[in-house]
């Protein structure tokens, strides 16, 4: 676990992870090493980061479309790469 420094939209889910600064809006908090720059699907329960897996999903699937043309691309710069 390492902490971060997070602010929280009117949500209820992480929207900023920060650089440890304490300024208003933003909190320390625990979170996982994988969950660091996840936002919009993770939630603070006690202190702690919480991966919303639900949220997540649906988060997926109303960017879908992007996420395909990411991985496109991804894979365009990858092949140009070798």
């Amino acid at each position: 676990m390492v902490k971060a420094f997070v602010k929280i939209g009117a949500d209820g889910y992480v929207n900023e992870w920060v650089a440890p600064r304490l300024e208003d809006g933003y909190m320390l908090i625990e979170s996982d090493d994988s969950l660091v720059t996840n936002i919009d699907c993770v939630k603070i329960v006690n202190g702690v980061a919480v991966l919303d897996k639900e949220k997540q999903e649906e988060l997926q699937e109303e960017n879908k479309e992007m996420i395909e043309m990411l991985e496109r691309e991804k894979a365009m710069y990858e092949d140009n790469a070798e």
